[in-house]
């Protein structure tokens, strides 16, 4: 069972793109108000995502704001230890790039909502990720 699992996992990293864009009003609809955000330049977004293979996580915790490259090393903030039962939000690295793109601002922001995180760059929104674990890249 458990080895069904685990590659019903690899099976659907490889094959869906983790995260949909809505539009930023969609979003507050679907997923609600934001409670927490963290602003972070675009600049620095796009560098974190050219250090990562395929997918990029997040997580806001205690207010800060931390993000992983494929591997779960820490890309923000750089060189801390993250426990591996840690759950973070992973995207592709592909989505997170168009995100941007689409956005065009100079600042996006990973908010925390009721169950979810986002993450919003202009008018368009992030969501629709897969937990870290139980589904994460080898």
């Amino acid at each position: 069972m458990k080895k069904m699992l685990f590659i019903l996992a690899i099976f659907t990293i490889q094959l869906f793109p983790q995260g949909e864009i809505l539009t930023k009003e969609n979003a507050d609809q679907l997923f609600g108000p934001v409670l927490v955000s963290k602003e972070i330049p675009t600049e620095t977004l796009e560098m974190y995502t050219n250090q990562s293979a395929n997918v990029i996580m997040f997580k806001l915790m205690n207010n800060d704001l931390y993000i992983l490259d494929n591997n779960r090393n820490a890309l923000l903030p750089l060189g801390v230890t993250i426990n591996s039962t840690e759950v973070f939000s992973m995207y592709s690295v592909a989505i997170v790039q168009q995100l941007l793109s689409d956005g065009n601002n100079p600042f996006t922001y990973v908010e925390k909502r009721k169950d979810v995180l986002t993450i919003t760059n202009g008018e368009f929104t992030l969501e629709y990720s897969l937990s870290c674990p139980p589904i994460c890249p080898n």
